[in-house]
């Protein structure tokens, strides 16, 4: 194979038609043979039925069951059972463009890069005034291609075979069904480490539908609770001296919190919306106090 895309689902549902038909209408070039390995990390829906009554015109459609050890292993055993020079990887809640496996992939092909991150948009329908600063990163938005992320985001990557092998496999520690987060940014940093480089395409956009309860202000800060403990994870390795922070480091960050702790509460009881600078002094402080526990 040339391509091997690699999605990991897990009760997915019906969604996961609309997924699949997008990746049907992708343009392949014609001398190009692509695979998609739909993974399966233990769904309790219809998600295999689903799959494998599917045929698509365009690619080979193979359907894998890996229940264990959370996303990352599945991603793992999705990328040992490939065979594509080029692994292109997203998720199970996006719509991709027609274009997407060109453009993701040529420049990998042409030696200008091993690793591609493409840009990602939310769905029309999930677009909110106040979706902003932190708010809109933790989403997976990416947009300017004066900001490339910080290390990857895996709902639009591709990476040459050769250069997942040398900076991989997934840290299966990290991400969903483990630590919850960072496992894609800690994907990347060991790229960088190894010395392969990236290509930043934010004109080569998916579309992110993610769940609409992502939105709410309980989900927010479960997910920067989960976020922190994520980062912990990496900085035992990367960076030690960050699980020593300073009771001065803490005590700077409380009055932002405060401030920001009342325009929460005011929105709250306007209309219920998150505050993006709450949100970001939350995350720092769980961050803190994450990195103390661990010390």
């Amino acid at each position: 194979m040339d391509v091997s895309i690699v999605i990991c689902t897990r009760d997915r549902g019906e969604d996961l038609r609309e997924v699949l038909a997008h990746l049907g209408r992708v343009r392949v070039p014609q001398e190009w043979r692509v695979e998609l390995l739909m993974i399966d990390n233990g769904s309790t829906d219809g998600t295999r039925a689903l799959v494998e009554g599917m045929k698509l015109a365009n690619m080979d459609l193979r359907y894998v069951f890996a229940p264990n050890g959370g996303k990352c292993a599945a991603f793992n055993a999705g990328v040992a059972l490939s065979s594509g020079t080029v692994l292109l990887l997203t998720d199970d809640d996006v719509h991709v463009p027609p274009n997407w496996i060109e453009a993701m992939c040529r420049p990998i092909f042409s030696g200008e890069t091993e690793v591609v991150q493409g840009g990602i948009r939310p769905a029309p329908h999930l677009e909110r005034p106040w979706l902003k600063g932190v708010l809109r990163r933790w989403v997976a938005a990416l947009e300017d291609p004066a900001w490339p992320p910080e290390g990857l985001i895996g709902a639009n990557v591709a990476i040459s075979r050769r250069a997942f092998d040398v900076a991989g496999p997934y840290d299966v520690r990290l991400g969903p069904g483990a630590a919850g987060f960072f496992e894609d940014t800690a994907l990347g940093w060991s790229l960088e480490r190894a010395g392969f480089s990236k290509l930043f395409l934010a004109d080569v956009a998916v579309e992110h539908h993610f769940r609409a309860e992502r939105l709410t202000l309980k989900s927010f800060m479960a997910a920067a609770r989960r976020m922190a403990a994520s980062r912990v994870v990496v900085d035992r390795e990367r960076d030690p001296s960050a699980l020593q922070p300073s009771l001065a480091s803490l005590l700077k960050e409380l009055p932002g919190l405060a401030f920001r702790s009342v325009t929460q509460l005011a929105h709250l009881a306007i209309d219920g919306r998150p505050d993006h600078g709450f949100m970001s002094r939350y995350y720092r402080v769980k961050l803190w106090q994450e990195r103390r526990r661990a010390a």
